[in-house]
């Protein structure tokens, strides 16, 4: 089990230790709880390990940006996401 105050991606950091899953309490957001689920072979040196290193992805702000950069592009070609779906895209 380790706690911790970092921002933490659980997706991403269950990746990044190997995907056998991970569980996770953020009640209290400064005190974040996480241990490895059951059957898993992650150690805790492992999981510690694996926070320190860890930068969480924003993934709502990555896919956020990835729109307006996408609407952007439309808009440079003179179309809009409605002209798109007009055409059936």
């Amino acid at each position: 089990m380790a706690i911790t105050p970092k921002e933490i991606n659980l997706g991403q950091l269950d990746k990044e230790l190997g995907g056998q899953g991970l569980i996770a309490d953020f009640t209290d957001l400064e005190n974040k709880i996480i241990k490895p689920a059951d059957n898993s072979t992650v150690t805790e040196a492992q999981l510690e390990a694996a926070i320190a290193a860890h930068i969480a992805i924003d993934e709502v702000a990555v896919k956020a940006q990835a729109k307006a950069a996408a609407q952007a592009k439309l808009a440079a070609l003179g179309l809009t996401v409605a002209d798109l779906e007009a055409l059936g895209l």
